[in-house]
């Protein structure tokens, strides 16, 4: 079997005066050490991709958990930033929701010289040289705008379900929001991934992250959330897709105020769940992973008062 072609950098150059740069010192004045130390990971983040990053909500989420006091919407105020100072092509992100540039394609491409692979086409930014003109001409291919069309078909999320989703995918997923599994989630996933397709897997790890689940809870809040669908024979993305919409309408409507009752507090646990957390949490117990230390009735409490606080 042929080794598979390495796509992203293990390492990127910054410049030394990345500190005092008009960009980064604009980002410091009106976002502080925070936003960034956001910079220097979403550059990560691109350049371990390759050399451009799909803005997503998934994304969003991963680099907004990283970094403390940093929340989604002011991650997507950085971006937008960073867009309206040039570190990123606006046309490109207007039109594919695509972060990259012409200097960090320059980069990869000086990086990976010696590699042997076919030059990249996919958002690449191809340079005018000719006499009369160095317009930075965008050049995205027929699969990135299907790609566009085909994530706004859906309103449950910005989920990219393309049927490339790996295995390899759904621990990168993982690891970008929780860090590298441990010797207790490994396991666990690999049983899911057998059980059902990576695009299913890496669905429910969105859904965690899209309610900003933590480390100390994120295994047992996915491990209920794929019984559930286990017990509901629910098996396909689609499908999963579906039981969320319609959890997502129930909490809407019991949300609606009626007459002078108390509103109903905002649920963390999806309903299809929560039936079968018990059972989901019957797996060995570890004092070094902190979320299988409590019962369901704690662990559910400590998700309200989560999202109660926020």
């Amino acid at each position: 079997m042929a080794r598979p072609v390495k796509e992203g950098l293990d390492y990127f150059p910054l410049d030394v005066d990345f500190a005092v740069n008009d960009k980064t010192e604009a980002i410091m004045g009106e976002f502080g050490p925070k936003g960034v130390l956001f910079m220097i990971y979403l550059l990560s983040a691109v350049y371990q991709n390759g050399y451009y990053l799909q803005w997503n909500k998934l994304k969003q989420m991963q680099l907004a958990n990283r970094i403390e006091g940093v929340s989604p919407e002011l991650a997507n105020q950085i971006v937008n930033r960073l867009i309206a100072y040039g570190t990123f092509s606006e046309e490109l992100f207007n039109s594919a929701k695509v972060l990259t540039s012409q200097r960090i394609q320059e980069t990869y491409e000086d990086a990976t010289k010696r590699r042997k692979s076919q030059k990249p086409t996919k958002y690449w930014i191809n340079v005018d040289i000719n006499k009369d003109t160095s317009v930075v001409n965008v050049n995205i291919n027929p699969q990135s705008k299907s790609n566009k069309s085909k994530s706004n078909k859906s309103k449950v999320n910005n989920y990219d379900d393309d049927a490339g989703v790996t295995r390899e995918q759904v621990i990168n997923d993982w690891t970008n929001l929780w860090g590298f599994p441990n010797g207790i989630a490994r396991p666990e996933i690999d049983e899911w991934l057998e059980e059902f397709k990576p695009e299913v897997i890496a669905y429910a790890i969105w859904v965690a992250g899209e309610h900003q689940i933590r480390s100390n809870a994120c295994l047992k809040y996915v491990r209920a959330i794929v019984a559930g669908w286990k017990k509901r024979n629910i098996t396909t993305l689609e499908q999963a897709k579906k039981a969320a919409a319609n959890h997502d309408d129930r909490i809407k409507s019991e949300r609606k105020p009626s007459g002078y009752s108390k509103p109903h507090r905002k649920e963390i646990m999806p309903k299809w769940a929560q039936s079968d957390a018990s059972q989901a949490d019957s797996k060995s117990n570890s004092s070094d992973d902190q979320q299988d230390d409590m019962s369901d009735e704690a662990f559910l409490a400590f998700m309200n008062s989560q999202e109660e606080a926020k």
